[in-house]
């Protein structure tokens, strides 16, 4: 996949398989609070850099979305990862007045001497020229207070429980499919796979007695959960080797992802096929000749028979 090394890119080199299983490292650059990003945002140009086939890009896109921000920026990564996330097009952003290409150009610029992989989603500050936050989970905080004076999609009154959520989804699913995907021995993919279709399982329960994950409230865990769920049965039921059950094969969770994606602004924020061709087109050891599956049939616009008012989240910055 490549990394930077002391702020030069290696297209040779990563760091992301150990003993045969997939660690996820941890970023390098130094992080913002949720409020002192939005803050930033509010006064400095940036723009938000993220990319329609990842997750974790699509964790902000949807609170984007939700919140109606459309005068937030947005440039997407995607291309073929020649050397990383590519810029398209790439006179969208600038350093020093020249067009960028790469993703990493804009790691190098912020930190010369950066060591990791440069991913995305990610806010450029365009004045200075430098990545002012490139962690998921805090750009979407901070798109969600851009708005308002406090959080919407994560109430202080349930932010543990939240937190809670989040961690167990995170450990259980959303990454751990990537533990089933790119794990290198078999103890390593049978590890993760009974770790992910237990979190599955778990879920399916939870949802059976409530419509969202803390009740009839969608709250910021709905959204990141969601961003793991639209992909299942497009990647990682077939890529990566996620195969005892689909998405659809859970009665409440497949009606729980449509009730998400038929909410205000949601399924725009949705492209099936730059999902299936940002994991399929840029994993050569499990894709070597670069073969496009067809798309799984499944309607996500089928009625998912709950209550039907969508429940909004007012925004507008």
């Amino acid at each position: 996949m490549g990394m930077l090394i002391d702020g030069v890119w290696r297209g040779d080199a990563d760091r992301f398989i150990r003993n045969g299983a997939f660690c996820r490292e941890v970023s390098g650059l130094p992080l913002m609070t949720a409020s002192e990003l939005a803050e930033h945002m509010r006064v400095t140009p940036t723009v938000l850099i993220a990319s329609k086939s990842c997750p974790w890009s699509h964790r902000t896109l949807l609170v984007r979305a939700v919140k109606q921000l459309d005068h937030i920026s947005i440039v997407i990564a995607g291309e073929p990862r020649v050397e990383g996330y590519a810029l398209s097009p790439p006179h969208q952003v600038t350093i020093e007045s020249r067009p960028v290409a790469h993703v990493h150009q804009l790691y190098s610029a912020t930190d010369p001497a950066f060591q990791g992989r440069a991913t995305v989603p990610l806010i450029w500050d365009s004045a200075g020229e430098r990545i002012v936050c490139n962690d998921s989970a805090t750009i979407a905080r901070a798109l969600d207070l851009m708005s308002q004076p406090v959080s919407l999609l994560n109430p202080s009154e349930h932010f543990e429980e939240i937190e809670t959520l989040n961690a167990r989804i995170y450990s259980g699913l959303s990454n751990t499919v990537y533990r089933a995907g790119l794990a290198e021995t078999q103890a390593a993919y049978d590890a993760a796979v009974q770790d992910v279709f237990a979190t599955l399982d778990w879920l399916e329960v939870r949802l059976t007695a409530r419509r969202y994950l803390l009740g009839a409230q969608i709250t910021e865990a709905d959204f990141f959960l969601f961003a793991t769920l639209v992909r299942f049965d497009v990647v990682y039921n077939t890529l990566f080797r996620c195969t005892r059950r689909r998405l659809t094969d859970y009665p409440a969770l497949w009606v729980y992802a449509r009730d998400l994606f038929a909410q205000p602004g949601v399924a725009e924020t949705v492209d099936f096929a730059q999902i299936r061709d940002g994991y399929y087109l840029n994993d050569g050891d499990s894709n070597p000749h670069q073969i496009l599956p067809d798309l799984p049939d499944i309607d996500w616009t089928e009625p998912h028979g709950r209550d039907c008012d969508p429940i909004r989240v007012e925004g507008r910055g």
